[in-house]
């Protein structure tokens, strides 16, 4: 991930208003079958039961490193095929895509104070991605 920014022109742009611009627009196109999305499956650990979701890299790559590290690998290797990752809770990773497209930490909140378990799957998501969530 490029946390001081991206190079455009010569002129360093913070990620974080490409991720603000992003987010603008993510409740639109999220899990949709867009020119730039492309499938994911995802797996919980410990199981053969997974779930696919339509993703756009560029949402994930600039907010998690190990979406980063994943398609950056699929990039350089001009891989084709699925792609997959295993989570910890297949049924928690909805929200923690919603926040990935929304910027939107509402849901995890409420979430904390209705169901302490499903929280806790939440934040081993995060975890697990290396998502850094701000809750503001």
């Amino acid at each position: 991930m490029m946390e001081e920014g991206i190079d455009i022109n010569g002129e360093i742009i913070p990620c974080s208003y490409f991720i603000e611009k992003l987010h603008s627009i993510g409740n639109s196109i999220m899990n949709k079958k867009t020119e730039d999305a492309v499938p994911l499956r995802v797996y919980e650990y410990g199981n053969n039961t997974y779930e696919e979701f339509w993703v756009h890299p560029m949402f994930l790559t600039l907010q998690s490193f190990q979406f980063f590290k994943l398609f950056n690998e699929i990039d350089e290797s001009n891989e084709q095929g699925d792609i997959e990752i295993n989570v910890p809770s297949l049924n928690s990773f909805v929200y923690v895509l919603h926040y990935l497209y929304t910027g939107d930490s509402t849901e995890i909140v409420d979430m904390a104070e209705a169901d302490e378990t499903l929280y806790k799957e939440i934040m081993e998501i995060f975890e697990c991605l290396e998502i850094n969530l701000k809750i503001y």
